[in-house]
C-alpha cells in the first residue's frame, strides 16, 4: 500500500485576501514537504517540477510568503508558521 502524504495549511494563510493563490499554492506544497516541527528544505527545483511552474515564480510566490511572516527562511530552511 502507498503511504499517503498530506500537509496541515495554517487557515489564516488561506484565507488571508492579500495573499495571491500562487503563494497559498506554494505555502501548501511546502506544508507537504514540512516535518513535525514545521520545518522543511526542498530545493526551488523541487518546488517548481511539483508545481508545474518555473523557478522565478516559485521565488516571487516564496517573498511574498516571507514578506507576510508566513515563511522565514534561514539558509536552505524554510519554517512554517
Amino acid at each position: 500500500m502507498k503511504k499517503t502524504k498530506f500537509g496541515i495549511v495554517d487557515a489564516d494563510v488561506m484565507q488571508d485576501p492579500s495573499l495571491s493563490l500562487r503563494a497559498k499554492g506554494v505555502y501548501g506544497l511546502l506544508a507537504t514537504f514540512a516535518r513535525r516541527d514545521r520545518t522543511c528544505f526542498p530545493s526551488i527545483n523541487t518546488l517548481s517540477d511539483y508545481s508545474g511552474t518555473g523557478r522565478r515564480t516559485i521565488e516571487r510566490a516564496l517573498k511574498e510568503l516571507e514578506e507576510k511572516g508566513y515563511v522565514k527562511k534561514e539558509k536552505r530552511v524554510f519554517t512554517l508558521r
